[in-house]
């Protein structure tokens, strides 16, 4: 992707940019929030960074964003523990693979929680989308629910457009996760759920 084409074109479309993040700040954000940038964010982020318009404001090392932050990851770990309270016929459908059988729904809870922990976090972006911690080349995915997650881009470039370029219907093809699967494998329970799509 071309950093620059990318941001003129959108700019033209509404999004506003401040300068973009210095390698000082990049290391000093991803100190303070315990993860790592995925290589195209970090080096798109060093070109111009996004503002306001619901992007998470990684400048903002105020400790009222960093509890911000936590409790996104937070309120990713309620919402399984809503989905194995409320939902558990299909999330246990959906991690069967990962997870196998269980008829103890406290069991199944343990195992949940534990690959969950294993897994990389989900860190935000723009609105409920999220990129994967440290891995690059990751899709950006939004996440509501365990059973509530979707693609809205299958790399960097792919969700600009269809976040913020072209309006198009939310049409999922074969060929589309097809491509990603192999990626998804990298990001444990996550590739169990969204890959059931």
């Amino acid at each position: 992707m071309d950093n620059y084409l990318m941001i003129e074109r959108l700019k033209e479309s509404g999004v506003r940019f401040d300068s973009g993040l210095s390698d000082i700040e990049i290391k000093k954000i991803e100190s303070t929030y315990g993860f790592r940038f995925p290589k195209e964010i970090a080096s798109f982020l060093s070109c111009a960074y996004p503002v306001g318009g619901g992007f998470f404001d990684y400048r903002d090392i105020s400790q009222k964003n960093v509890d911000r932050f936590y409790n996104f990851q937070k309120n990713i770990i309620e919402s399984f523990d809503f989905d194995i309270k409320n939902n558990t016929g299909s999330l246990q459908a959906m991690l069967k693979k990962l997870l196998g059988e269980f008829s103890d729904t406290e069991d199944f809870k343990k195992a949940v929680m534990k690959s969950l922990e294993n897994s990389p976090k989900l860190i935000p972006f723009y609105a409920h989308r999220c990129f994967f911690d440290g891995i690059d080349n990751m899709p950006i995915i939004s996440f509501g629910q365990a059973v509530d997650t979707i693609i809205y881009g299958y790399d960097l470039e792919n969700y600009f457009e269809s976040e913020f370029l072209v309006k198009v219907n939310d049409v999922k093809t074969e060929e589309i996760y097809d491509d990603i699967a192999e990626k998804l494998k990298a990001t444990g329970i996550w590739y169990y759920i969204i890959g059931s799509y």
